[in-house]
């Protein structure tokens, strides 16, 4: 581990707020702004109202990348090593060093447990699947979880195509039996544009509704549970 790593996190420029509008050196005070420092026995009765810019109010900066990198380096290593390198670099009695111990808490999971077989850190709501770095329960090592991947909800079976002339389509809640034909090729049929057409002008096979009709109870259950695949119209 680099000996300036408490450098590198933590000494960094400084942001100023998203409150302060006017990122002047010498900010113009509001009245109550003004009232304040005057309880305080600050003087603001002459000149212009303005703060000095040690008033200006930052935020922490932190850059916090090199200690990830670190981290992800030791995987595969005992997590007791890697922790005596860091307390070994860091000097603990200073600020900054303890604060840089209190990030290593935010990316390693250093209570991890194991619960009917899989590793899990204790949460709010109870023990859960670990996320990011752990150092395992069993071997003392620091591991890397795996990301886990959600599962994507499938949208709701609304047509099942089963043949080229016959499909079922769930239509308000219900589910209907279409059979198609061929268009005559006089015959009337709309485009992909929505534009009443010849179906000789299309230029491709087009099918019409023949008859429709409404699914017995059956029907449906085969259809939601898959069991209709192919059927021969």
């Amino acid at each position: 581990m680099r000996s300036d790593m408490h450098k590198v996190i933590v000494e960094r420029p400084r942001l100023l707020r998203a409150r302060w509008k006017n990122q002047k050196t010498a900010l113009r005070l509001t009245h109550q702004q003004s009232a304040q420092a005057a309880d305080a026995a600050e003087d603001y009765d002459s000149g212009p109202r303005r703060a000095s810019s040690r008033r200006h109010e930052k935020g922490l900066n932190e850059n916090l990348a090199p200690l990830r990198r670190y981290l992800m380096r030791q995987v595969g290593r005992p997590w007791d090593k890697v922790y005596g390198e860091i307390r070994k670099t860091i000097d603990t009695r200073s600020a900054i060093g303890l604060h840089v111990l209190q990030h290593l808490e935010d990316y390693v999971a250093t209570d991890a447990l194991i619960k009917d077989g899989v590793v899990c850190e204790f949460a709010w709501s109870g023990p859960a699947p670990v996320r990011g770095l752990y150092v395992h329960p069993k071997t003392g090592l620091l591991r890397l979880s795996k990301p886990r991947k959600t599962p994507r909800q499938q949208p709701p079976l609304q047509t099942l195509r089963v043949s080229q002339t016959l499909r079922f389509q769930k239509i308000d809640g219900l589910w209907f039996r279409m059979h198609y034909r061929p268009a005559e090729p006089g015959e009337l049929v709309p485009d992909c544009w929505g534009k009443l057409v010849r179906a000789s002008e299309l230029g491709y096979p087009a099918m019409v509704l023949d008859r429709k009709r409404q699914c017995d109870g059956k029907t449906i259950r085969r259809i939601e549970t898959g069991e209709i695949t192919r059927i021969r119209a």
